[in-house]
């Protein structure tokens, strides 16, 4: 990998003039209180794409030897284990895409369940040293995409065009609750997790959208893809795993349990630590991402680090637990993928059976939201976040999803009102652009 140290950079104003470009992508950290995401980077004109779509046997297959860097390398700038020469998703639907899964529910033709992108050299800003630099394969791919950055033109953007929302019924919704506590009782399942999604016709650019959700949300890692049909806008926090190929260290940050977060500290976050509620439903994913992460695991090397950090972020403080191994020497980065996929946090334990209560319980196919986004970097590693928080742009419309994990002491009114306090990310940001769109 190359690298060569450029002018600091007004991030938003270049995205928008990349934005144009084929091949549009975004990772952001957006400078939040997590020590998580230390870079942003920004890329277009992508060499390669690897697109799978829905009924694939062996999704993740499509993935084997990529992610590979060039022998030439210079020392300065971030390591190639930190830089993505891949940057894409994997959608949640993509459990569902195997025949050897069952029949689901849900018609899932519509859009891909992986979609990554090979970028031989981005833009990336290093937001603890307050550096920025062009990073590639090698001298040549950067300069030529230096090159094409300096071509480029200030665009101007309208704001969006945003309709009525349609958000699925409260009443509907805490039924599904309320079943999934009789699958409890039952014991099929200790926890699941349940969503409900809001919905609206779209006209216009979604990067506006996603700036709109950056503001009212700061996260450490938030992307935005331009798929071509498609567009995904996250603005999550959530660390699906990281997987360093070189040291094979795995780690995964599973959130679980939420309290709202008030403009003064009036001991919210102690009372969420103190929750027996939300200490059950966080102390039940970790289990279940300690027991995924022993599939690849070298013996004896699964442990919880740091258990139980309340994090805040924008509106909402987080249960946070941080799960590391070290993978044997033979495994892949299809192996990883095919013992933790889909996250935990987002399904509910045992895995395969909450998988089937969602699918039962829920009203729309999940697409993207609850998959996994991020990159695959220079060294062939894995740095993936968990697609929470999350919108998609398709087909004229935008679709967004808040959920919540659901355990035998859940109240169904407080996970409601849970769904609905996820959801102010990208209610606000809509709220915003109709104001904005009124001056």
């Amino acid at each position: 990998m190359w690298a060569e140290r450029v002018a600091s950079i007004d991030e938003l104003s270049v995205a928008r003039r990349l934005s144009a470009e084929s091949g549009f992508a975004w990772l952001d950290s957006n400078r939040s209180e997590s020590a998580d995401g230390r870079y942003s980077f920004l890329a277009a004109w992508p060499s390669e794409e690897i697109r799978v779509e829905f009924g694939a046997k062996a999704p993740f297959a499509a993935l084997r030897g990529v992610g590979r860097g060039t022998s030439e390398v210079n020392s300065q700038g971030p390591k190639p284990s930190e830089v993505p020469a891949w940057i894409g998703y994997i959608a949640y639907d993509a459990f569902w895409s195997a025949p050897a899964r069952g029949q689901p529910r849900f018609d899932r033709n519509r859009a891909p369940i992986m979609l990554f992108r090979r970028y031989p050299a981005l833009l990336a800003i290093d937001h603890e040293d307050g550096e920025t630099w062009v990073l590639g394969d090698d001298r040549g791919a950067v300069k030529a995409f230096r090159a094409r950055l300096e071509r480029l033109t200030d665009r101007k953007t309208s704001v969006p065009s945003v309709g009525a929302i349609d958000v699925d019924d409260a009443a509907t919704h805490r039924e599904a609750i309320k079943k999934a506590l009789d699958y409890i009782g039952m014991g099929e399942v200790y926890e699941v997790n349940v969503a409900r999604r809001w919905s609206a016709s779209f006209e216009g650019d979604a990067l506006e959208l996603w700036q709109a959700m950056r503001v009212a949300s700061r996260v450490p890692l938030g992307m935005f893809l331009d798929g071509g049909d498609h567009a995904v806008l996250a603005c999550t926090m959530e660390r699906f795993i990281h997987w360093d190929a070189q040291s094979k260290t795995l780690v995964t940050r599973p959130i679980k349990g939420t309290i709202r977060r008030e403009a003064t500290d009036d001991g919210a976050s102690q009372r969420l630590r103190a929750d027996p509620k939300e200490q059950a439903e966080h102390s039940m994913i970790v289990d279940l991402m300690r027991n995924d992460l022993g599939r690849v695991a070298q013996t004896g090397t699964v442990k919880v680090d740091a258990p139980l950090i309340v994090e805040p972020f924008t509106g909402l403080y987080h249960l946070v637990s941080t799960v590391s191994c070290t993978t044997r020497p033979e495994i892949s980065l299809e192996a990883v993928l095919e013992a933790t996929f889909p996250p935990g946090s987002v399904t509910g334990a045992p895995k395969i059976r909450a998988l089937e209560i969602i699918e039962e319980l829920e009203q729309h196919p999940r697409g993207v939201y609850c998959g996994a986004l991020g990159f695959i970097d220079h060294d062939g590693g894995l740095s993936l976040a968990v697609a929470i928080r999350t919108a998609t742009v398709a087909e004229d419309r935008v679709c967004y999803w808040a959920g919540g994990g659901i355990v035998e002491a859940s109240d169904p009114d407080r996970e409601v009102a849970e769904t609905e306090l996820k959801a102010r990310v990208f209610l606000d940001a809509v709220a915003t652009l109709q104001g904005d769109a009124r001056t």
